[in-house]
């Protein structure tokens, strides 16, 4: 019985140690995490951060010009109204004539 006792004890004892051993393990990764952090690589990812945010942005300048554009055809240089669709001059660009919709003003081609 005396033995029993003893293993019980240890087992007891060894499940505190291992749990003290979570929250350490825990702080050490997290001890890595911000080490990484502030690493040589930091800066690069950084950049590559700003770098996406920059494209981001450019895209949606990109599309904004679209929409711009495509308000300017609704504008009174509407030559003939084919059913909700009103034709306008030929872009240049698209070397073709552009069709309008009346109520978005989206451009369909």
């Amino acid at each position: 019985m005396a033995g029993n006792r003893e293993m019980g004890s240890l087992r007891s004892s060894g499940d505190s140690i291992e749990g003290d051993r979570a929250p350490a393990r825990a702080r050490s990764l997290a001890l890595a995490r911000a080490r990484l952090l502030f690493s040589d690589r930091a800066p690069t990812r950084v950049r590559l951060l700003r770098s996406d945010r920059a494209l981001a942005r450019a895209r949606s300048l990109c599309s904004d010009r679209v929409l711009t554009r495509a308000r300017s055809l609704c504008s009174d240089r509407a030559e003939w109204t084919f059913g909700r669709y009103v034709a306008t001059e030929p872009w240049l660009e698209l070397c073709c004539y552009v069709a309008t919709e009346r109520s978005t003003c989206s451009v369909v081609v």
